[in-house]
């Protein structure tokens, strides 16, 4: 694609907000299948699946890590289905062991290297030897090809035991897929940051049949960093999927709300997308409020805040949500967020 591509001003968006079943990855992909058909059916663009939605988050069961072995062959079904649909999809993430291990030669290898001693420092308590899983997250366009992918780099307290925070670098100029570089990783927050690890190199845009996209992943919402890295690289959207549930936080902080989570996601979805004129597409778990699930997938964007059709609440199920990304364009010429990040002389340098 080239920077003369034009893109749609508006279109559907499919968030499929379900609650998966754990470590059952085949049941899983059923029934993501039948939402993604069920949105290509009402003409949505792109469908947006949940993070950790092939197996949920239970990471203390040996289970998790072996399913990880063979998820990624997940992802070349997901491209089967993208082209059979004609539509965009972004499968969540994927918790995988090594994304090259796919044979389909139709699909451009996805390089994940391995870190070395040089990389990363393993504090007290860690382990070398522990397995290497990645969260990550593959945008398949509509023809059913794997343009890029994201390695979660912000990993929230409790992954940080269990999963490999890999930073992507910007893909060579002979290849349109996004590679990765070095990483921090083990049982515990690493010591120092790895080389070339500035935000640019952690978050890479995404050229897609929709625009140029980021995406991010559950935690790094947090981390305006994260946004600002792909917004001066040019994205126009951001694709965050999520697994952000009320019971993530410890019971004394609950004290003071039981809606805190809530509360950070609705003030901080709307806030990230204002800032950054950019249209924001969260895809959270959904499920039953005693099991923590509080959902909230929805679509924010300047000007608009939370876009009609997005979900209020954490139940199941999957909304089409229509995008209109003149707001975007709008957005811009009122505030001129854009314009000042792209000045050398912007005060606060590359970020």
């Amino acid at each position: 694609m080239t920077s003369e591509q034009t893109y749609p001003s508006v279109f559907k968006v499919g968030l499929v907000q379900m609650s998966p079943k754990p470590l059952d990855p085949a049941y899983n992909f059923s029934v993501a299948v039948a939402h993604i058909q069920d949105a290509a059916s009402q003409g949505a663009s792109l469908v947006v699946l949940p993070e950790y939605h092939l197996t949920s988050w239970v990471p203390d069961d040996p289970k998790f890590a072996s399913l990880a072995s063979k998820a990624w062959d997940y992802t070349l079904k997901y491209q089967e289905i993208a082209k059979d649909l004609n539509i965009n999809i972004v499968p969540g993430t994927i918790v995988t062991t090594d994304p090259n291990s796919t044979s389909n030669s139709k699909a451009p290898q996805q390089e994940i290297p391995k870190p070395d001693a040089d990389d990363f420092a393993i504090l007290e308590g860690g382990s070398a030897s522990a397995p290497l899983l990645f969260n990550v997250a593959p945008f398949i366009s509509q023809t059913g090809e794997l343009l890029g992918l994201y390695t979660k780099a912000n990993l929230w307290l409790p992954e940080r035991e269990y999963l490999t925070a890999h930073p992507p670098v910007s893909p060579p100029a002979s290849t349109t897929t996004t590679t990765t570089t070095t990483t921090t990783t083990g049982t515990r927050p690493a010591a120092r940051e790895p080389h070339n690890s500035s935000s640019s190199s952690r978050h890479s845009v995404i050229q897609t049949p929709l625009g140029p996209v980021g995406i991010l992943t559950c935690w790094d919402l947090a981390f305006p960093e994260a946004f600002r890295a792909l917004i001066r690289q040019g994205a126009r959207m951001i694709i965050i999927p999520s697994f952000w549930l009320n019971t993530d936080i410890p019971l004394e902080a609950r004290k003071y709300s039981e809606d805190t989570e809530s509360t950070f996601l609705r003030a901080t979805l709307v806030s990230r997308a204002f800032e950054n004129t950019c249209a924001v597409v969260f895809c959270n778990a959904g499920g039953p409020a005693e099991e923590g699930y509080i959902g909230l997938s929805q679509v924010a964007m300047p000007l608009l805040g939370v876009v009609p059709g997005s979900f209020a609440g954490p139940e199941a199920g999957m909304r089409i949500v229509e995008v209109d990304m003149n707001a975007v364009d709008i957005a811009e010429t009122a505030y001129g967020v854009r314009a000042d990040l792209a000045n050398p002389d912007w005060h606060y340098g590359d970020g």
